[in-house]
């Protein structure tokens, strides 16, 4: 009722025609309804998006993680930079047998020319296909991501220093405890 006295306002000033009110109507009232209905149910529709946005970098974080771990670097490679050595063969096996089916993703450190990394994937492939059934082929995917990780020597080195700085191992004396063996009450 009120909408159209306002139509008729602006009807009667001349500032709109009459089926341009009328649509302005409309369109208040749509808007109107609307906003009530979205406030009337939030927070519902926005707990998705929501849900999703935090979820996001979470995903992205497990991702490169098994990017990460499935990574075949230079130490899994002999000296030459393109052959497979027995580390490398095994990690390929355990990627392609015990890593979950969702991450079964070889990935390989680019070599220092492109050459070197066509190398080093048709090696992997050679593997991975002598250990799929036949007709699968195996993902690989080469990244610039450098692989994380610390020289087995000084890893080594720092379990060999904590062996050496353990106390031996000794019971402590019970308190109240006399040296006899008998026990008197």
């Amino acid at each position: 009722m009120k909408w159209r006295l306002f139509a008729l306002v602006l009807f009667g000033c001349g500032l709109a025609a009459p089926a341009l009110a009328e649509d302005f109507i409309q369109d208040v009232v749509h808007s109107v309804v609307t906003d009530f209905k979205r406030n009337n149910c939030w927070p519902q529709p926005f707990l998705g998006p929501d849900r999703a946005a935090v979820r996001t970098p979470f995903v992205n974080m497990i991702d490169n993680g098994w990017r990460r771990q499935n990574m075949l670097g230079d130490q899994y490679f002999e000296a030459s930079g393109t052959a497979l050595n027995d580390a490398g063969k095994h990690k390929v096996h355990w990627i392609l047998t015990e890593a979950p089916e969702q991450h079964r993703i070889i990935y390989i450190h680019r070599g220092v020319d492109p050459e070197k990394t066509a190398a080093r994937v048709a090696a992997v492939s050679q593997i991975a296909s002598g250990i799929l059934p036949a007709g699968e082929k195996p993902s690989i995917v080469d990244t610039s991501v450098s692989p994380g990780g610390w020289p087995a020597e000084r890893v080594d080195a720092i379990s060999r220093k904590f062996q050496a700085s353990a106390p031996e191992p000794r019971l402590p004396k019970l308190q109240g405890e006399s040296s006899s063996s008998t026990g008197s009450k």
